[in-house]
């Protein structure tokens, strides 16, 4: 009988130890940032592309690029973003810059498809460029956040391919978006803000 009690007590001791892993694991999932890069409208270039914030906090987005291959083979890296200027009574600046605070469940309207890949010369049509929209065979849409406390930004992306037949089309390579939110994708994703905002 004098075995029952430690033995009882060790059993317990697992049990609250299993316990609170299972609920660390849990709250770590409530609380890691998770975002949507929304591919609306099926295979038409045209559709919009939404940026949602599924995670349970607030974001801070502070720059949406993407990157296109060429048939050549030439990779070409861009911000997505409207050029015109934002105005003081501006009632919606974020969806203007596509930066800033991003609420749960919010999301930013990046723009087409067809617009995103050619940036501001969408909006011009005499605007020389040393590449066509049907020169392009893949785009990588992504996105450096801010989230919570952390002093370290993560990231998202999605990879998407072109076929340019009778018409355009763009396909996603996966169904899901990749979370750059762990200690490996630091470097990276703080490799696309130095390219965004070229700090010294």
């Amino acid at each position: 009988m004098e075995y029952i009690s430690p033995i009882s007590s060790a059993v317990m001791a697992v049990i609250w130890i299993v316990y609170f892993q299972l609920f660390l694991i849990q709250y770590q999932r409530n609380n890691r940032p998770y975002m949507v890069i929304h591919h609306a409208q099926n295979e038409n270039p045209d559709a919009l592309c939404l940026f949602v914030n599924m995670g349970k906090e607030t974001i801070h987005v502070q720059c949406v690029q993407v990157v296109l291959q060429t048939r050549s083979g030439e990779e070409k890296t861009l911000t997505v973003t409207e050029y015109r200027r934002v105005g003081a009574d501006d009632s919606n600046v974020h969806q203007v810059l596509r930066q800033g605070p991003l609420q749960p469940g919010g999301y930013l309207v990046l723009g087409s498809f067809r617009n995103i890949i050619l940036g501001r010369r969408s909006d011009d049509s005499d605007s020389d460029s040393d590449y066509l929209f049907e020169d392009v065979t893949a785009v990588e849409i992504r996105a450096a956040v801010v989230h919570g406390p952390s002093r370290y930004a993560v990231g998202v992306r999605r990879r998407f391919w072109l076929r340019h037949e009778n018409a355009s089309e763009i396909f996603p390579r996966d169904i899901h978006s990749e979370q750059l939110n762990r200690r490996r994708h630091r470097h990276e994703v703080h490799r696309w803000l130095e390219t965004e905002l070229c700090p010294r």
